[in-house]
């Protein structure tokens, strides 16, 4: 049986142009700090005219997603490592040996990396760096946009089911309800969780029925129904019946309609209204330098 917990409110979307995107993702990757001298300590291997150090490696490790740093601690994954650094290592030396360095083309495309360096460090400075917000704005934005962090009532719920289908007969339809009713009889909320592991015929029986928050729309109407007119703490007084067969419902809490609080939407909200602000300054930002550059 499937049964959907649908979570959260959807943010308000917003389209951002690629250039303060890229820059973003640019200013969160950037390293931090001056110049590091080489460590010439614990020399893992030589290359040609270079060493390949603890350190040097370290440095391509803390580079890395969470998911590789931790494949990095095995033995192959640091030998997986080693060997793309030292391959890279050695196809940069073979480059400068064979003079890649003195070519047209090679010539061409390092002036091509040097404007966009040159371009993202300015947009950078000016814009990622450069554009903040405060508190006040962000606590007038939540005001502003308030409705859209609305929550509906929610209740917190367990439950025992016992599986009918359509290809079984009448009679043990009504087999199937006895059973459920007997055990109505019998549960709890003291021993609704093992009572679930025990007859919970639900995918959610290896936790006791456990449903977590969900709010009214996110179950089929009748098992929403029953639980939402149900008492906290106590157990639905009736077995109710849905298209998957028959629930004992345990609600265990309730809250009441509401909105989320500013400190719960603030990350996200704060994200949006960031790149909206340094999406408008940029434009402003063009604007401007065509005035002083473009003339006509």
């Amino acid at each position: 049986m499937k049964i959907i917990n649908k979570r959260g409110k959807k943010m308000k979307k917003m389209a951002i142009i690629l250039i303060i995107a890229s820059l973003v993702l640019t200013a969160c990757n950037k390293k931090e700090g001056g110049v590091k001298t080489k460590d010439e300590s614990n020399v893992i291997m030589v290359i040609g005219n270079e060493n390949l150090t603890e350190s040097e490696l370290q440095e391509k490790i803390d580079t890395l997603p969470a998911q590789y740093k931790e494949y990095s601690k095995s033995e192959k994954g640091r030998a997986a490592l080693i060997e793309e650094i030292s391959v890279r290592k050695m196809l940069k030396q073979e480059a400068v040996k064979t003079g890649i360095e003195n070519t047209e083309s090679y010539k061409k495309d390092l002036e091509g990396i040097k404007e966009d360096l040159l371009i993202s460090h300015v947009v950078n400075k000016k814009i990622v760096e450069g554009v903040k917000l405060t508190e006040s704005e962000l606590k007038a934005e939540y005001e502003k946009n308030k409705e859209n962090f609305k929550t509906p009532e929610q209740i917190k719920a367990a439950h025992i089911l016992i599986n009918v289908s359509d290809d079984m007969t009448e009679a043990e339809k009504k087999d199937a309800e006895k059973r459920a009713e007997k055990i109505l009889t019998e549960v709890t909320p003291a021993n609704f969780s093992e009572m679930a592991k025990k007859y919970s015929e639900g995918p959610t029986s290896e936790n006791g029925g456990e449903l977590g928050w969900f709010d009214k729309t996110s179950m089929v109407k009748e098992f929403a129904d029953a639980a939402f007119t149900g008492v906290p703490e106590k157990i639905y007084g009736t077995v109710v019946e849905t298209q998957f067969g028959y629930h004992i419902i345990y609600i265990e809490d309730k809250k009441e309609a509401g909105y989320l609080s500013f400190e719960d939407v603030k990350p996200s909200l704060e994200k949006e209204l960031l790149n909206k602000k340094r999406a408008e300054e940029y434009r402003a930002w063009v604007e401007e330098l065509k005035k002083e550059y473009i003339k006509k």
